[in-house]
């Protein structure tokens, strides 16, 4: 999508009298609008006054106002009804920053639960860099999930080691973050211990995994970001 700039300059000028011998005047105000496109070459220049300034600016913000969610971030429309919904009754996205950015899209129909959409903001607070929902096999590589079943012989599931709710890989350290909660994350017995079957089968093959707590997340999501920040700083050969 092509970016156009818009450049506006107030300049004034002063315009004399009929008369040649007459200095009297007034002092004009009037204001330079620019459009340039950069690898086009071509701009577009006109001079106008404040009352068509102000007319060029109301039609902007007509046509911006007008724009729906769905045609801001380019998803559906029913994708943009659910998360116009959000935006007015999810306590997570009143005064978020990230609102109308694709983060939107992520939070909402990527996670699974508030305890990740509340670990999400946070580690984009401070910029940290990471994938959600992010699968791996059984030695430890990418795979897709897409299409994927426990019927499907070609495309089974059980070639999926975990699915980690967030995923960061920086200077060596290969991190993997779950949270776990009473209300999305009911763990049975049989689950806890597929868990750390699981956390086992990470660290042999050279992954770092914390779990939180929905308590956790909840009460003390300063101290997880801090100790997440300070997993991926730390120097390689300690976590070797």
């Amino acid at each position: 999508m092509a970016k156009i700039p818009i450049e506006v300059e107030k300049i004034k000028r002063f315009e004399r009298g009929f008369g040649v011998d007459d200095d009297n005047g007034k002092e004009i105000t009037e204001f330079i609008v620019s459009v340039r496109e950069k690898g086009y070459n071509w701009d577009k220049t006109f001079r106008c006054n404040l009352k068509e300034l102000t007319k060029l600016r109301d039609e902007i913000s007509k046509i911006v106002d007008s724009t729906t969610t769905s045609e801001k971030l380019n998803i559906t429309s029913e994708k943009g009804n659910i998360l116009d919904k959000y935006f007015k009754e999810d306590e997570l996205c009143k005064n978020c920053k990230y609102k109308l950015t694709h983060n939107c899209v992520t939070c909402v129909f990527e996670l699974q639960s508030p305890l990740e959409r509340k670990l999400f903001l946070a580690l984009n607070n401070e910029f940290v860099k990471f994938q959600v929902q992010y699968p791996m096999n059984w030695y430890g590589d990418y795979i897709s999930i897409e299409g994927k079943s426990y019927d499907n012989p070609k495309n089974n599931y059980k070639d999926v080691l975990t699915i980690a709710d967030f995923y960061i890989e920086k200077r060596g350290v290969k991190l993997c973050v779950y949270t776990d909660g009473h209300t999305y994350h009911e763990r049975t017995e049989e689950q806890a211990q597929r868990d750390k079957r699981i956390d086992r089968k990470l660290q042999e093959l050279g992954y770092n995994v914390l779990r939180y707590t929905g308590k956790e997340v909840n009460e003390n999501i300063e101290k997880i970001v801090l100790e997440i920040k300070n997993w991926i700083e730390m120097p390689t050969y300690i976590n070797r």
